[in-house]
């Protein structure tokens, strides 16, 4: 026989399960036991956005202002907020690490150093104290911080390519020089060529044909 469905339901709740409602104080449960639910229901976490207006005073110019945005707003005006947080008040000296200068700075910002070169000095100094510290376990020599990089030998010079002859630009020519000369395409100097020297003629020399060079004469009859 199936249960009735209209008996109540007696089913613990875990504690992780059960939470407050900040708004209304009403007990709830939540799915998970991971959810961020806060309020039970929209309608309480509609109301406790709309806060109930408060009056305050300003710290810095001393006047009364009316305020329901944030229950931590402490100044009327952002102009009071910069002018407090600039005054002596505000203001504490600190000692730099690095170059034991004093400077004031607000409390509440975190500054550490006076100025940027102090900050990359430590920065570089923590570098080098680490580089120590891993060579020491290693079983190695940590270089000093001073110490400058050894100095390698020097490579040898580059030779110097042989220097080529520049090259000489033709002298002009003499129009009563012989066509027979030429110039020498390395040098540029003038070569006379003895085979154009000679004519044609000496050129193309006869062969003999064994006939006397003398006719002889004949007997008219």
């Amino acid at each position: 026989m199936s249960p009735d469905s209209s008996s109540p339901d007696t089913t613990e709740v875990p504690s992780e399960m059960a939470r407050l409602c900040p708004q209304c104080e009403t007990i709830f449960t939540v799915a998970e036991r991971t959810s961020r639910q806060v309020f039970c229901s929209p309608t309480c976490r509609e109301q406790n956005r709309r806060r109930i207006p408060v009056q305050r005073t300003c710290p810095q110019c001393k006047n009364e202002f009316t305020t329901d945005i944030s229950p931590r707003r402490i100044f009327c005006s952002p102009e009071c907020r910069t002018a407090a947080r600039a005054s002596e008040n505000a203001m504490e000296s600190r000692t730099c690490p690095v170059c034991d200068g004093t400077f004031d700075s607000p409390k509440t910002i975190r500054k550490v150093y006076c100025s940027p070169t102090c900050r990359r000095d430590a920065e570089r100094y923590r570098d080098q104290a680490r580089e120590q510290d891993r060579a020491r376990r290693l079983g190695e020599t940590p270089h000093p911080a001073t110490a400058s990089p050894p100095v390698l030998p020097g490579l040898p010079a580059t030779p110097k390519p042989a220097a080529r002859p520049a090259y000489r630009q033709a002298p002009e020519r003499d129009p009563l020089e012989p066509t027979a000369t030429r110039n020498c395409p390395h040098c540029q100097q003038p070569v006379t060529i003895v085979a154009l020297l000679a004519t044609p003629e000496a050129a193309r020399p006869s062969v003999p044909t064994g006939l006397p060079d003398v006719v002889p004469l004949r007997r008219a009859p």
